[in-house]
């Protein structure tokens, strides 16, 4: 594991005036575009679970009759009016029910956005390591430059004096090229690192600092094992089981929209326009002999089914990312081993015979 620390010594204010990776790591939590974005998907997640824990609204009915027609009803002398008000009452418990849909959906929206707070914060630590790794390649690309130039130097001098080939200037400014190459080419690294890394929280490359840091690479990686014992903990599979349980709640909801729900209503009745007046009352009640919602109970029953079946998938392919990242991370630390065993000594006793 790489693990950054500041730089001590002489750089201790420029240190402080730099960017962390903990301060850059609040930045893209706070203001990162996806995640403010997907915020708003946690309010609307809200709002509809105030929504679902709502009534039934009453009806006011207001009907006229008797009025307008032939014979003893021409005119408006038999003229009725009803005043009626009407109120569903919901039976299987479906509010209860609906509200409990309302609210695994919000756990859904929930674990989505910590599954993007998550991406966006391991692409914010990439970057900031790139940026840093970037700064120090910029770094060593300049010595050879440098070391070039001087070359040129010593051998334009030794031509003129007389005691080398015209030749040796040629192979210096060969090697000028060259080194200018790779320098041009790590100057353009770490110009895309660091706009990777001011785009994690929307700003301009010009607004990330020099970053003054060090990246330690241990002599040992942890046990291989002690890893995947935290997969069973992962965000996408409580992501999955807050899928779940929504999948479950769906489907009790649509059982009880099996069940027939009772309009009551009560009012008055005027007659003869207003001189006589009765109350009246009433009741309906759907006839679900035809259609008792066995489609969707049964759409409910089968996607339900399905992710229950996807906690599966999920383990297996977090099993397989994890071996591909162990791969490549026991394959990068060897690397760093063997280059900090053999190849920079060696790098350096041939950097030091050169000067």
């Amino acid at each position: 594991m790489a693990v950054l620390a500041t730089v001590p010594g002489g750089r201790s204010e420029e240190a402080s005036a730099s960017l962390s990776l903990a301060h850059a790591l609040h930045r893209a939590a706070e203001h990162n575009p996806t995640l403010n974005a997907a915020r708003y998907n946690e309010r609307a997640a809200e709002a509809l679970t105030e929504q679902a824990s709502l009534r039934p609204n009453p009806t006011l009915e207001v009907s006229l009759e008797n009025f307008g027609g032939s014979g003893a009803l021409r005119g408006v002398d038999e003229f009725e009016t009803t005043v009626q008000a009407r109120q569903r009452f919901e039976r299987g418990d479906k509010r209860n029910k609906r509200l409990a849909v309302a609210r695994r959906d919000r756990d859904i929206v929930a674990g989505n956005l910590d599954l993007q707070r998550i991406d966006v914060l391991t692409a914010t630590t990439i970057a900031y390591i790139e940026t840093l790794a970037g700064q120090q390649r910029l770094i060593l690309a300049a010595q050879p430059l440098d070391l070039s130039r001087e070359t040129l130097a010593a051998a334009e001098a030794r031509v003129e004096a007389g005691v080398a080939s015209p030749a040796e200037p040629a192979r210096a400014r060969a090697a000028i090229a060259s080194a200018k190459l790779e320098y041009a080419r790590a100057e353009s690294a770490l110009t895309r690192a660091r706009a990777t890394l001011a785009a994690q929280w929307g700003q301009r490359t010009e607004d990330v600092p020099v970053l003054y840091g060090v990246i330690h690479v241990p002599e040992a990686l942890p046990a291989e094992n002690t890893f995947p014992a935290g997969i069973g903990a992962h965000p996408r599979l409580k992501l999955q089981q807050a899928i779940i349980a929504s999948r479950r709640s769906s489907l009790e909801l649509e059982q009880a929209e099996a069940s027939s729900d009772i309009t009551v209503g009560a009012g008055v009745r005027y007659l003869r326009n207003g001189s006589d007046a009765g109350l009246v009352a009433g009741f309906s009640i759907p006839l679900s002999f035809r259609n008792r919602n066995q489609g969707n109970i049964r759409a409910a029953r089968e996607t339900l089914t399905g992710a229950e079946q996807s906690v599966a998938a999920v383990k297996n392919r977090l099993h397989a990312e994890f071996n591909a990242a162990w791969q490549d991370l026991t394959a990068a630390h060897t690397a760093v081993q063997t280059l900090r065993r053999d190849a920079l000594p060696a790098t350096k006793e041939a950097h030091a015979f050169v000067q």
